[in-house]
């Protein structure tokens, strides 16, 4: 009776066999240090609206049974070069293809076939409560402000809503790399190395779910359906001479943006955008310099696409 206490959570996730059909999660599933979890039901109600002499509302019915669970979790690596991070296998849950190259890399860029693109079973466990979603994939956002680690916020949309009482687990395999802040971070737009204090994106993937009366649930899994890349940044205002904001977002000129965490082999990771693209400039203000909102497109680099973005982690 009561005494759930809000912060002893453990959050499991692992990808399904077959796609819907929720997997069994264990310790090595948990192996993920994270921050704000949140598991959210989805179950509209079908009100039953008759008419006779009484105002009184009839009861309702719980229709179909959808569900989402969101987290945070810090950007860093797995401490060995060519070992994918923890967290790798969201990314992949988020359309993102991972490639590894031995004791070097793994880099993760966009994906578009959903052959690839796998669902996860995904529970949290809050102090003797279970819940879990299933046939889920999901979006992920990127942020950071100078001095801090880099922070990716993830939100998976799945099936069916699973609340049962369950111990819990005892994570294994967690990471124990220390992330770097950003600093130190090369950061810079088209060769202009821009003074930024913070910077975020969000891969804006549109998800679906599919709909299916055979399931108990009315569903089956969640489809990743189109996705928006974009994202901002706030620089100091430039000199046109140095770099013309304005003049490139006029233009439709793009180039390529990139900065990186960290300088200790196996904790390196360093975005890159070969295409942004200025979609908004606005007059900014940071405690009496002149700054600009700048707000971006992540374009796809090559005619195939699927290259807006490389997350490389060395």
């Amino acid at each position: 009776m009561g005494r759930i206490l809000s912060n002893r959570v453990v959050l499991a996730g692992k990808a399904e066999v077959t796609e819907g059909t929720a997997i069994a999660l264990a310790g090595a599933d948990a192996n993920n240090l994270i921050m704000e979890p949140k598991f959210d039901a989805d179950v509209p109600m079908f009100k039953r609206k008759f008419l006779n002499n009484s105002l009184s509302p009839q009861g309702q019915i719980a229709t179909t049974r959808g569900s989402a669970i969101a987290f945070k979790c810090e950007v860093k690596g797995s401490g060995a070069a060519g070992t994918a991070p923890a967290f790798g296998k969201y990314l992949k849950s988020c359309g993102f293809k991972e490639v590894v190259v031995a004791a070097t890399s793994v880099t993760y860029s966009p994906e578009s076939s959903l052959a690839v693109i796998p669902t996860m079973t995904i529970a949290t466990y809050r102090d003797g409560l279970k819940k879990q979603t299933k046939g889920a994939r999901g979006n992920v956002k990127y942020s950071a402000k100078s001095g801090e680690p880099g922070m990716l916020e993830f939100e998976f949309i799945g099936v069916d809503v699973d609340v049962t009482d369950v111990a819990l687990p005892t994570p294994s395999g967690i990471e124990t790399t220390i992330p770097f802040p950003l600093l130190s971070a090369v950061f810079s737009i088209a060769s202009f190395q821009a003074f930024v204090s913070q910077l975020q994106f969000d891969m804006g993937n549109v998800l679906e779910r599919r709909g299916d009366i055979n399931q108990a649930s009315g569903f089956i899994s969640t489809l990743l359906t189109d996705r928006e890349p974009k994202g901002s940044f706030d620089p100091e205002d430039e000199l046109v001479a140095d770099h013309d904001f304005y003049g490139r977002w006029k233009a439709n000129t793009t180039g390529l943006l990139t900065w990186k965490h960290g300088s200790t082999a196996g904790n390196i990771v360093t975005f890159s955008i070969p295409k942004a693209q200025y979609t908004k400039i606005a007059e900014g203000d940071r405690n009496g310099i002149a700054t600009l909102n700048s707000d971006f497109l992540m374009q796809r680099d090559t005619v195939a696409g699927d290259d807006e973005l490389s997350i490389a982690f060395t």
